[in-house]
């Protein structure tokens, strides 16, 4: 069961170095957003849930601070739309194989009634997809 563990682990982290690392700029880009949103009482959340978000995909504070982050980082317009051209930009700096980023495109820019759960969905399917172009809390 051990010997089982420790291949897994190794595996794990064999797949892990073999993706694209989020550049330093854009790391930077976005801790700065998620600092910006966090200083403004009107996006401001508490962090716990940030860390949550799949439980906390339809509560409204959340997702208006995930909207504050997914519009400053360029992903979705003031208006509510997906900037499809940023969003393809961005997770191709992260997906090493580029054949599959129409695709995780067009499963991550799915609207729904609201903005913010709109946003809430595109970080949950990011961090489900091993989309890593997010800001680790």
């Amino acid at each position: 069961m051990k010997t089982i563990f420790v291949l897994t682990c190794i595996v794990a982290v064999a797949l892990a170095k073999n993706l694209p690392n989020l550049p330093e700029n854009e790391r930077v880009k976005l801790a700065q957003v998620h600092q910006s949103c966090q200083s403004d009482p009107k996006t401001y959340c508490d962090e716990n849930k940030l860390r949550n978000l799949v439980n906390n995909i339809d509560d409204p504070v959340v997702g208006t601070h995930m909207l504050c982050m997914a519009v400053k980082a360029g992903l979705i317009k003031s208006n509510g739309d997906f900037d499809l051209e940023t969003m393809k930009n961005k997770i191709s700096l992260v997906i090493d194989d580029q054949s599959k980023v129409d695709g995780l495109v067009k499963k991550c820019s799915h609207k729904t009634e609201n903005s913010g759960k709109t946003a809430n969905l595109m970080w949950v399917c990011f961090v489900q997809n091993d989309i890593q172009y997010y800001h680790s809390l």
